[in-house]
């Protein structure tokens, strides 16, 4: 938890105070945005994981939207195939 990673996620962070348990690097931070967050969650907070993977859910949200309207296309041939 000490390693360079827990540097490297710090960055955007700003220490506003120790944790009330009294054990470990427990703390709390405020971000860039003004939220304040507890040591824990900074570690687990990878930004750049995050906007990947928000990344590839807008990407398939899209293949998903185009699949969509291929379907209801293919539906309307179909039901006026079955009018003639």
């Amino acid at each position: 938890m000490f390693g360079r990673r827990w540097r490297r996620l710090l960055r955007g962070f700003r220490y506003i105070g120790p944790c009330r348990c009294g054990f470990g690097p427990h703390a709390y931070y405020v971000d860039d945005r003004g939220r304040v967050v507890h040591a824990w969650d900074i570690y687990y907070y990878d930004i750049d994981y995050l906007e990947s993977y928000l990344k590839e859910l807008i990407d398939e949200k899209k293949a998903l939207e185009e699949e969509i309207e291929k379907i209801k296309a293919e539906l309307e041939r179909l039901k006026r195939e079955k009018r003639d």
